[in-house]
């Protein structure tokens, strides 16, 4: 009897048994994209290259930018833009991201808001206006909605999004756009999958990284974008552990 590598096929009568391997079978439509071959790169000097390679923009928006940077990225993407309008959404409090707008508010022109909300809701959006540039570093990760995220965000965007974080190596998956949903798997896995970037200790909140966490392909993010009418302009990945590298996205509104 064939054994549980072997597919079975009855046609006119007759069985054909043959080895199926899934992997080699679908490799050529796996998504492929070049690492970096820095040894020592700087997640927040890529981060800031990101936006500054738009150029010039009028406005900008950051989502979720404020745990452990203080708005970093929203306030100097907004100074290497030469934006005169810069939004924060964030539930977080910061003393240190309203210093640092009004330093920046003192060297140029510009108008700072924060918004303390949160983006999962779809409510929020109802009253956001449109801006050029749009933020989301390192938080699609922990989102119980994703792909709802990202429509909105993308409603309320005219020219670039840039998003960046850990993305599983597609050959992680057998097919493409792959995304897996990691806070219903073991402990075990858990542990296998973490990466240097994650605490091992556990508070067991939604947003702990070994109880609610998205793995998520750049081929995902690519597939979402490209359904909403977006394309990626710039990639750049790095690696990171064995099972993650870190990928820095920019998308825009697709040509065709």
């Amino acid at each position: 009897m064939a054994g549980p590598e072997f597919v079975q096929k009855h046609w006119c009568g007759f069985v054909i048994g043959r080895k199926l391997h899934l992997v080699d079978k679908f490799e050529g439509f796996r998504f492929n994209y070049p690492l970096s071959t820095q040894r020592d790169w700087d997640v927040k000097q890529l981060k800031l290259g990101l936006i500054a390679g738009i150029g010039k923009a009028d406005s900008i928006r950051d989502y979720g930018g404020i745990w452990g940077v203080h708005g970093l990225f929203l306030l100097e993407g907004a100074r290497s833009l030469g934006c005169r309008y810069a939004e924060m959404i964030d539930w977080l409090p910061s003393e240190e991201f309203w210093e640092s707008a009004h330093a920046l508010r003192a060297q140029m022109q510009i108008q700072v808001e924060k918004r303390e909300a949160d983006f999962r809701e779809p409510d929020l959006f109802k009253s956001l206006v449109p801006v050029d540039v749009s933020l989301l570093y390192d938080v699609m990760l922990h989102q119980d909605n994703p792909e709802e995220v990202m429509k909105n965000v993308l409603a309320a965007t005219s020219r670039c999004v840039c998003l960046a974080q850990p993305v599983l190596k597609e050959e992680m998956f057998v097919l493409p756009n792959g995304t897996v949903n990691l806070q219903f798997y073991p402990s075990e896995l858990h542990d296998l999958l973490r990466n240097p970037m994650w605490p091992v200790a556990s508070t067991g909140t939604r947003f702990d990284t070994s109880q609610w966490m998205w793995g998520q392909t750049v081929s995902y993010f690519q597939s979402v974008f490209y359904g909403y009418g977006w394309e990626i302009e710039h990639l750049e990945g790095c690696h990171l552990s064995p099972h993650w590298n870190y990928a820095f996205m920019r998308f825009v509104l697709r040509r065709d």
